[in-house]
């Protein structure tokens, strides 16, 4: 493909310089002086690079001046503009689908040349309009251009060395500033086929640096220990998930990895960088129990290797459409089971309704949880006493008050994962049996409100 070296230039000239201070060439020139032959007939010199522009001062009548300038220079551009036809930078990226033209403009109109070592060769104006001649040595320009670009290869094909130096230490943050400083180095030549000389053969030098950077997040592996996560009672469905990250078989430190799953809570995915093992550990907990395939999903984030001296925006999109490692691990939850076991009295007599362990019951299987017949088999056993006693009347209405109890510890342990008291739950009613029955009500409004998440929230 062929791709155009575009050139731009920026030219100040001080408006508080005086007259008598102007080069001789740019010094005010009297309206009778003759029309110069290069205004009327451009000239042709093999030797120099030709730039001539003009402006009308009726048109803009106070920035004449810098107008035919830029002018001059435009046209002097036009005259060094080359086309170039191979294996440039910018072709690569322009030929690759993955890279947006938006993209591919945004970076060619950064990568411009500046025009240096010019001369003022004449400037002629009447009292309509202003001209300016410059000119350029072409050799001399070639010969100062292939000296720093030869300096700037040399420079970036040391980043390069110093990146496959970095890489085989799988020092893969420093290889990746290595490789993304020495392409950098030469963004001013990624317009052109920047061919580099090394004891294999000759390598485009820009595209090399490219094509390891791609390597090094492609070469980035994520593995786990695990092939699947399991959340249980026996491990209070909480767990440490080691994950380490790999480069050529060893352990990469200073890589992000991101990673998420389904939470009770919805949640934005977390990052974690990888230790001197190369491993993060991820925390694995209050999961959403009504998920059917739950996964941990884990990918790599290059973001936080991009270097805060150049420019973000290119480098982000230079390594937008690296495909790095991503894993998924299916993460099984193992529903617990409950035993009930509750004393209800009813005015200290024995209350064969059972309201509350109901209650218990019927929330938990609507939360998906299990319900077991009896205490030898189960995870947790819920623990319910409770009582009403008569506290009076208040305003023609008989007052029941309910204290009740719960305590929920597992099986495995003993330990008491829950524990809550309730005194004074009140029932108002037109007699005391009315009142107590309220009471329980009010005390199974509770349960359903407050109990059962909280229990869930400190066990899942």
């Amino acid at each position: 493909m062929v791709i155009g070296v575009l050139f731009a230039f920026v030219i100040f000239i001080s408006g508080c310089k005086s007259k008598s201070n102007l080069p001789k060439d740019e010094r005010e020139v009297k309206f009778t002086e003759p029309t110069p032959e290069w205004v009327t007939a451009r000239p042709h010199n093999s030797a120099y690079y030709i730039g001539i522009g003009s402006s009308s001062k009726t048109a803009q009548p106070f920035d004449y001046q810098s107008i035919a300038k830029k002018n001059a220079f435009n046209d002097l551009a036009s005259e060094i503009s080359v086309r170039v036809q191979g294996e440039t930078f910018l072709n690569s990226l322009e030929v690759n689908k993955n890279f947006s033209e938006e993209f591919i403009s945004t970076i060619s109109t950064r990568t411009d040349e500046k025009i240096e070592n010019y001369e003022v060769v004449g400037i002629w104006e009447n009292d309509k309009e202003y001209w300016t001649y410059y000119r350029m040595n072409k050799s001399e320009f070639q010969r100062l251009k292939t000296e720093k670009k030869n300096k700037v290869l040399q420079a970036a094909n040391d980043y390069l060395q110093k990146g496959k130096t970095a890489e085989s230490a799988t020092n893969v943050p420093l290889a990746f500033e290595m490789y993304m400083r020495g392409l950098f180095a030469m963004k001013e030549y990624w317009n052109e086929v920047n061919e580099y000389p090394t004891v294999n053969g000759n390598i485009i030098l820009d595209n090399e640096l490219f094509s390891s950077l791609q390597q090094l997040g492609n070469g980035l592996q994520i593995k786990s220990s695990s092939s699947k996560i399991t959340l249980s009672a026996q491990n209070n469905y909480h767990i440490n998930t080691p994950i380490a990250i790999l480069y050529n078989g060893k352990p990469a430190k200073g890589i992000t990895v991101a990673y998420t799953y389904v939470r009770a809570e919805p949640d934005k995915p977390k990052n974690g960088i990888t230790n001197d093992l190369g491993e993060i550990s991820v925390n694995i907990s209050d999961v959403n129990t009504t998920e059917k395939s739950n996964n941990l999903a884990l990918s790599l984030n290059l973001e936080p290797l991009l270097l805060s001296d150049l420019d973000r925006s290119i480098q982000s999109g230079l390594i937008k459409n690296i495909h790095s490692d991503k894993q998924q691990i299916p993460i099984e939850f193992i529903t617990p089971s409950f035993f009930i076991q509750s004393e209800e009295l009813s005015f200290g007599k024995t209350n064969s309704n059972k309201t509350l362990a109901t209650t218990f019951s019927n929330e938990l299987s609507k939360q998906g949880m299990r319900i077991a017949p009896s205490s030898k088999d189960t995870n947790y056993i819920i623990s319910i006493k409770s009582n009403t006693t008569d506290a009076g009347s208040s305003q023609g209405f008989n007052v029941a008050h309910l204290d009740m109890q719960i305590s929920v510890a597992n099986t495995t342990n003993g330990e008491l994962v829950y524990e809550e008291s309730f005194t004074g739950v009140k029932g108002l009613q037109l007699n005391v049996a009315a009142a107590g029955t309220e009471a329980y009500k009010k005390g199974k409004e509770k349960i359903e409100r407050e109990v059962i998440k909280s229990l869930l929230q400190n066990i899942l």
